[in-house]
């Protein structure tokens, strides 16, 4: 790849640092492969985790969060998430009590878990506290509804 391209102007700031010049042709390592393998299988798909539920629940909480906050699409932990995302991850949960991976009482404690620690450790003041908590509870509603339409 020579240059990049970013979805949000949150991403533009890394970009710039991977590719710091217009042209990067010379920038090739040596002994690098030709032709990489640009489709290799992703490792740990299709596993059904409780990590898995909490970063689903961490992050629809986030991007709420952010959607109170005044933003369309966030950056999270290095990933542009959207509303796209945020469905996935409400409707993951949502199947996942369906089906019996967890109650509905246990995705509640997921819930409570992750925004204790997101209020601890990100919240700004008592008014960014205040959109976390709302940010988490209008989430866990969407789940427990399994909606799939924030509006």
């Amino acid at each position: 790849m020579d240059g990049a391209w970013t979805g949000h102007p949150d991403q533009n700031e890394i970009a710039v640092k991977q590719f710091p010049q217009p042209n990067q042709i010379g920038s090739r390592k040596p002994n690098a492969v030709r032709y990489p393998d640009l489709r290799p299988v992703p490792a740990g798909v299709g596993k059904k985790t409780i990590e898995g539920s909490k970063a689903a629940a961490r992050t629809a909480i986030r991007y709420r969060h952010g959607v109170l906050s005044g933003k369309g699409a966030s950056l999270l932990d290095g990933y542009m998430e959207d509303l796209a995302t945020d469905r996935i991850y409400r409707l993951m949960l949502a199947q996942r009590i369906r089906h019996g991976m967890h109650t509905a009482a246990e995705v509640s404690k997921i819930f409570d878990e992750e925004l204790a620690h997101l209020v601890q450790h990100m919240a700004k003041d008592d008014a960014d506290r205040e959109r976390y908590k709302l940010a988490r509870a209008q989430t866990e509603v969407m789940v427990s509804t399994g909606s799939h339409d924030p509006t």
